[in-house]
């Protein structure tokens, strides 16, 4: 109970952060964002700093949490949920807490551009769009009909401000 009245948010941690990467990164950019860290902070290079040890445990932590699926993920719900509990206090308490907190999860960044199944097939499994029709491999298309095709801008429709301002008016 201490730890979830005492906490800030400044104290919770912050995996993303500490690797230098982001929420949209793979596992793999994952794993060489540790190497770069871990090389640079290992306890065996700075063995006069006594925290060389604590920081080197917490980056292993991060990528152990991030590298793994099920364990990513539920960091995420936590991280997404702005709840003011330690990552491991609010994995104990288990599924009690995510089923009340399920209205308070935040969803995951929307990448800016759509990707096409036809050029990134491996990256485009949970979109929910349908791809364009390609073209016979005869019909040779301008550099700008395919970028059309195949690269579309996920936004909200402009505010007027917006639309003065593109139009010159402001």
């Amino acid at each position: 109970m201490d730890c979830i009245l005492n906490c800030k948010p400044e104290n919770l941690e912050d995996y993303y952060g500490l690797l230098g990467c982001d929420e949209s990164s793979s596992s793999e950019q994952i794993a060489n964002e540790y190497r770069v860290k871990a090389l640079a902070c290992h306890p065996d290079k700075h063995p006069d700093n006594p925290r060389a040890v604590e920081e080197f445990q917490k980056l292993q932590e991060a990528k152990d949490v991030l590298c793994n699926e099920n364990s990513r993920r539920n960091y995420d719900v936590w991280r997404r949920s702005g709840i003011t509990l330690p990552f491991h206090a609010w994995l104990a308490l288990g599924d009690s807490v995510k089923t009340s907190m399920h209205w308070a999860v935040k969803t995951k960044k929307e990448p800016m551009l759509e990707c096409s199944k036809a050029t990134f097939p491996d990256q485009c499994q949970d979109q929910d769009f349908k791809s364009p029709e390609l073209p016979s491999p005869d019909t040779v298309l301008s550099s700008s009909d395919y970028c059309h095709r195949h690269f579309r801008w996920a936004s909200d429709s402009p505010s007027s401000l917006l639309q003065k301002f593109r139009n010159y008016q402001i």
